[in-house]
């Protein structure tokens, strides 16, 4: 698959990409709003020039993603401390974790890949 398919992909699901070179590895940005309107943007190295190694990458920063954590951070440094404004932080925390999510499954299909089809049937719901 070629880059531009990452980029044309990314922006069917609502995301923006764009790529830089970092000492010779290659970076994919995405960056998109959250449901309230908040600017979000992650990083993923697309190594050895394989999509399946950008999956790789997009699949651990959504693993990584605990909504109500970053949500209690984003409190703690914004200053908001309104429990309707923690509320609003989680659910768009959790539903970037969803769009990421969606991102890499497309990308994995896109590839010849199915990221479902690697997971355990209990795992399916």
């Amino acid at each position: 698959m070629m880059n531009g398919n990452v980029f044309s992909i990314a922006a069917q699901l609502g995301w923006t990409a764009s790529a830089q070179y970092k000492e010779g590895r290659l970076f994919f940005d995405f960056q998109r709003k959250t449901l309230s309107g908040v600017p979000f943007t992650f990083t993923a190295e697309m190594k050895d020039g394989k999509v399946s190694n950008l999956v790789k990458e997009i699949e651990s920063f959504v693993e990584a993603i605990e909504p109500e954590t970053c949500a209690s951070e984003w409190m703690v440094q914004s200053g908001a401390v309104a429990p309707s404004r923690f509320r609003q932080a989680v659910s768009d925390m959790d539903a970037i974790r969803t769009d990421a999510w969606l991102l890499a499954c497309q990308l994995a299909e896109a590839d010849g890949q199915s990221v479902l089809a690697s997971l355990p049937w209990s795992q399916w719901n």
